[in-house]
């Protein structure tokens, strides 16, 4: 597989002046696309036939793309972008625009719900957006059986001031935005009129197509504009910290403002995605992706494999040029070189090119990667591998750089199929090895190797 798929990134920091010179100044336009269309769709395909071994459970792959076009123009492409499906916390980015629009309406500041909103965003805090929904809708739970309490139609109009913001905005179409995340502050599961509302109504449903056109009119400040930067800071999160799974499929210095959902199989990530190179775009990805061996990846990894998509995504777009660059080096590259015994695998769907090497036995078997990095500077480095549960539980990984060296214990057993990070390291022009060697049972894999400069 050679798309090219990228690295980790930096955190993001938002200052005021730069928010405000990225308010959009157009009005918005969405145009849907047939090539980009057709692009999304292989893209996915080739995605799905990576996770056809390991992964047969993820069957369910809903993606909406968004690119300027210029003058406000968007291009859309999609995959079945108007399928609705459960958002999981996604839904919280409807709950985040309309407690704006609470605010505003009421001459407030944005930071007036700020108390829940933040743990809300920052940390998908349940019970904190059952109070913002409270909150902004005045219609706290209640039972049937209440008495001086609202009638259900009345409270049941109140809650629905999320969706007709929204259907204001032309951005509810077939979606239900409506219900808590549970467990919350009214419970640990629907209740009263909250159950009878889900019941009648169903769960909450959103769809790639409308949801990232609600992320890209609340970045661009075509939402609740006295709330940009509010909004944007809350929007921005760690990569390395699990506020997002598309970033670990993109290059240092990209700057990601995201909602990740994860429930049960559900597993989704809505996102504006601004490249080091200046390059933009939105997408939408929902599917039942955590299923299988992804809910035991390691921590920040689980759910990242949506990271591989992202990355390849913007690969096959065409939007990395201009970039800083990267160097990888592959198993069947001059410059990867084995000691001790080894043997070239069968095409494998994980693998970064189709095939790896494999040792029965880590002891007395090393395999280096060289790097030549094309200038001095910071660069990510990154491992790829497949993953196997017959493969070494401990892999000595050693990066030498321009101050030493690191070494990094890996379980080759997890986090296959994606680019593990191995840190940031200054390289000298034309320098930067890694080696691995395994130090444990099991069999030794060597596969792909990647470093990335990080912007100046």
């Amino acid at each position: 597989m050679d798309w090219g798929v990228l690295g980790l990134v930096a955190s993001v920091g938002l200052a005021q002046a730069a928010v405000a010179s990225d308010v959009a100044r157009e009005p918005l336009r969405i145009i849907d696309d047939r090539n980009l269309t057709r692009t999304v769709a292989e893209v996915r395909a080739r995605f799905l036939a990576t996770r056809s071994e390991v992964q047969p459970e993820l069957t369910r792959l809903d993606i909406a793309v968004l690119l300027p076009a210029g003058r406000g123009v968007w291009r859309r492409g999609a995959f079945r972008g108007d399928h609705t499906a459960y958002p999981a916390s996604c839904v919280k980015l409807a709950y985040l625009a309309a407690a704006m629009a609470w605010c505003r309406e009421r001459n407030l500041p944005p930071q007036t719900v700020d108390a829940d909103v933040r743990p809300m965003m920052a940390v998908s805090d349940n019970v904190a957006t059952g109070r913002v929904v409270d909150r902004i809708t005045d219609a706290p739970n209640a039972m049937e059986a209440s008495e001086g309490g609202l009638p259900y139609d009345e409270w049941f109009r109140r809650r629905g001031y999320t969706e007709r913001y929204l259907a204001s905005h032309g951005l509810l179409g077939n979606q239900i935005v409506l219900n808590k995340t549970y467990p919350t502050n009214s419970g640990e599961e629907p209740d009263g009129y909250e159950e009878r509302a889900r019941q009648e109504h169903g769960a909450n449903a959103m769809q790639p197509n409308l949801s990232a056109e609600l992320v890209l009119r609340m970045v661009k400040g075509l939402l609740e504009p006295q709330a940009n930067a509010y909004i944007r800071e809350l929007m921005a999160h760690d990569r390395w910290k699990g506020g997002t799974v598309f970033g670990f499929g993109l290059p240092p210095g990209t700057e990601v403002l995201n909602k990740v959902g994860l429930a049960y199989d559900t597993l989704e990530d809505i996102a504006y995605i601004r490249l080091p190179n200046g390059r933009e775009m939105v997408m939408a990805a929902y599917s039942n992706a955590f299923s299988g061996p992804e809910p035991r990846q390691p921590g920040p990894y689980y759910g990242s494999i949506l990271g591989t998509l992202c990355g390849m995504m913007t690969e096959r777009l065409g939007l990395l040029k201009g970039c800083p660059p990267r160097v990888i080096v592959d198993d069947a590259s001059r410059d990867c070189t084995f000691t001790g015994s080894w043997t070239v695998t069968k095409p494998i769907a994980e693998a970064f090119r189709t095939t790896m090497h494999r040792a029965d036995s880590g002891e007395g078997r090393t395999a280096s990667w060289r790097i030549r990095a094309p200038k001095s500077g910071r660069y990510e480095v990154c491992i790829w591998y497949a993953q196997s549960d017959d493969q070494c539980r401990t892999a000595s990984v050693t990066v030498e750089h321009a101050g030493g060296r690191k070494t990094i214990d890996l379980d080759l057993r997890r986090t296959g199929g994606r680019w593990v990070r191995l840190g940031d390291f200054a390289l000298a022009k034309g320098g930067g090895v890694v080696t691995v060697t395994g130090t444990g049972p099991g069999q030794l894999v060597a596969d792909a190797v990647k470093a990335t400069l990080w912007p100046e």
